[in-house]
């Protein structure tokens, strides 16, 4: 069975729907195409997940683990994992602030190739229904060593997702 090696969680603020996994040191700022499934996009700076809120603050939960986690969609409206290309030495997780105080920070033996599983949930609510400033939209990021593997939609449920998926290519 896997190991969980790291959980962090918190809320981070982000704007134009999206929150980033990258390392610092080896930004590659590249747009990202979420038509595929509607939740995650890897890029060539590391990957992208979007969200219901435009501008605002959602709650992200970060787990490292040794190998494959165990799976478990009944909770979450959209569940997607992918591979994911490492060239650097960290992985944190970033909202708009850009900030150290604001990310995400997971631990990782180096570069090399892992596997990203994102779990989201209240998606369709986003910004315009926060209960008193309390983020309503959450997300599970999941990342572990394995070899390089097709993407998969294990649940998509949301229809910001399908509204993605049924966008055309460009």
């Amino acid at each position: 069975m896997a190991q969980l090696i790291q959980r962090d969680n918190g809320e981070l603020f982000i704007e134009h729907n999206v929150f980033t996994v990258l390392d610092p040191d080896v930004m590659d700022d590249v747009p990202a195409e979420f038509d595929e499934n509607g939740l995650l996009a890897v890029t060539n700076g590391g990957a992208a997940v979007l969200c219901g809120t435009h501008t605002g603050t959602i709650e992200v939960t970060a787990e490292a683990w040794g190998g494959s986690p165990p799976l478990d969609p009944s909770s979450w409206q959209d569940v997607t994992e992918m591979t994911l290309p490492w060239k650097g030495q960290r992985m944190e997780v970033w909202g708009a602030g850009y900030t150290p105080d604001e990310e995400l920070p997971l631990t990782i033996p180096g570069p090399g190739i892992y596997r990203l599983r994102v779990c989201g949930r209240h998606r369709d609510d986003g910004e315009d229904h926060r209960i008193a400033d309390i983020p309503v939209e959450q997300y599970l990021l999941q990342i572990w060593p394995a070899p390089s593997t097709p993407p998969v939609t294990h649940k998509a449920t949301s229809a910001l997702g399908a509204r993605w998926r049924s966008q055309p290519d460009t």
